[in-house]
């Protein structure tokens, strides 16, 4: 029995999964929170030493090759702060590891990732997800009635998910919103019965405002990542939520300052937090930094030649 992942994933056609629109977004539906007093920097004790501006030692660059497997991560920034140049700093990790067979993206606009991914490997929507999971679970069952590694099929799949959460109404009440939360809570278990060494199912979530994206499915990422968020009610969240280690107020003080320490340590530069590292015991252990490096050359990740013949589709408005 001849079988191959070549043409896994299903394609996109122009034309056709790129014509639907976007669910509308209410604004009467959206979560808001009554805004607070920023607290007075701390001052006093470790968190003195954390002055923003210089980052404290304990800090290490982030590894993408700590990332563990079928991970699902959250990155998280305003518009035009480097979320896609973060994203393909890791891209290009993955292509030297050669960790991925098959990238697929789900991006209303479409932009940033044309010298990566093939445009018949990027959807406007979420509608063909589902049967590409199906593909992917198929090819686990065909790998798990074969004896020797060598006949199984090379199957890894990175999908990234780039704004499309309109609002957090949509979680649950919309095809869309149900899908994203589906591959949070269940996507590490896409490829459990595939004995294949190597194969399994990623997801990267990319939004905007970290209030956008409901507690069910970004506590469920194994790390996040985020810039310099001008928001206070969305530093907050992301602080007491992620990144404190005691639970007294000197505790969410210095929590403060390492983000602040962090962030602002240098431009563009983002704060990661490894959130599957269960054991921690300092900040060093779980907390890292990553910048990227946007004068790094393109690549492309996979694909036929006929693949990358494909033309991007115009944006419809």
């Amino acid at each position: 029995m001849q079988y191959t992942c070549h043409t896994m994933p299903l394609k996109s056609t122009p034309g056709a999964a790129h014509n639907n629109n976007a669910d509308s977004f209410d604004p009467e539906l959206a979560v808001t929170a009554e805004a607070e007093p920023e607290p007075a920097p701390a001052s006093g004790g470790v968190a003195e030493s954390l002055a923003p501006g210089r980052l404290d030692a304990t800090h290490q660059p982030f590894d993408p090759d700590e990332l563990p497997e079928n991970f699902f991560t959250f990155i998280v920034a305003p518009r035009r702060s480097g979320k896609t140049e973060q994203m393909l700093h890791w891209l290009r990790h993955f292509d030297r590891k050669k960790r991925f067979t098959h990238y697929l993206l789900v991006s209303e606009t479409l932009s940033g990732y044309e010298e990566y991914i093939p445009a018949n490997y990027q959807f406007t929507n979420l509608d063909q997800v589902p049967e590409v999971i199906r593909r992917v679970q198929r090819v686990g069952k065909y790998n798990k009635d074969q004896h020797e590694q060598s006949e199984m099929v090379k199957c890894s799949v990175l999908l990234i998910m780039d704004d499309v959460i309109g609002s957090p109404a949509e979680v649950g009440l919309s095809k869309r919103g149900g899908t994203v939360q589906k591959i949070a809570v269940n996507g590490r278990h896409i490829c459990r019965d595939d004995p294949c060494k190597g194969n399994e199912f990623c997801t990267v979530l990319i939004a905007q405002r970290i209030s956008l994206v409901p507690p069910v499915i970004r506590n469920n990422a194994d790390v996040i990542m985020a810039s310099r968020l001008a928001s206070y009610m969305e530093r907050r969240t992301l602080i007491e939520n992620f990144l404190s280690l005691t639970s007294d107020r000197e505790g969410l003080r210095l929590a403060r300052a390492v983000f602040d320490n962090v962030t602002l340590s240098q431009e563009f530069r983002f704060i990661v937090i490894a959130t599957h590292v269960a054991n921690r015991m300092k900040y060093g252990d779980y907390v890292f930094y990553q910048d990227a490096d946007v004068k790094k050359p393109s690549v492309k990740l996979f694909g036929t030649a006929d693949d990358w013949k494909v033309k991007k589709p115009d944006l419809e408005f």
